[in-house]
């Protein structure tokens, strides 16, 4: 597996992607923009199999847009490695923590065992976007400075 940044032409097969988990509404309120230059993407076998991005909020916090992984190749670590590549880009920025919203209990239970995320608190869905059987996301937010073992 190889990851990487995220070209302009990798766009429409982000968008592939994130179509599995309902999260290809881009533009939209959910969603407004997909910026190119803040995501990664895993390729096997030169085949995009996942796409991660992210956003700086301010000097010193940064928040995760979106993160997918194409179904028959979930459980490889492809999520983890693709966390870990935008998680190290927003650190390399200076951000301390960042701000991460999920809907589905499994995801939100991957970020606090893997990432240290906490519960911060709940945000109401203004359309279809993730699971719509879940009406809205619950805000999560790591210490990346703790996350990276610095002082």
């Amino acid at each position: 597996m190889i990851i990487r940044k995220a070209v302009e032409e990798d766009r429409a097969d982000i968008l592939g992607i994130m179509k599995h988990w309902n999260m290809h509404h881009v533009p939209s309120e959910e969603m407004p923009e997909l910026d190119i230059s803040c995501f990664f993407v895993a390729l096997i076998d030169d085949q995009m199999v996942g796409a991660s991005g992210y956003k700086v909020l301010s000097e010193t916090q940064g928040k995760t847009t979106l993160l997918g992984v194409e179904p028959g190749h979930n459980g490889q670590g492809i999520g983890y490695e693709l966390q870990n590549a935008r998680l190290k880009a927003m650190f390399d920025l200076g951000l301390e923590t960042v701000i991460t919203n999920a809907d589905r209990p499994e995801t939100i239970r991957w970020y606090k065992k893997h990432f240290g995320y906490s519960e911060i608190g709940k945000i109401k869905k203004v359309h279809s976007f993730g699971n719509d059987d879940i009406s809205e996301w619950t805000t999560l937010q790591m210490d990346l400075k703790k996350y990276y073992h610095v002082q």
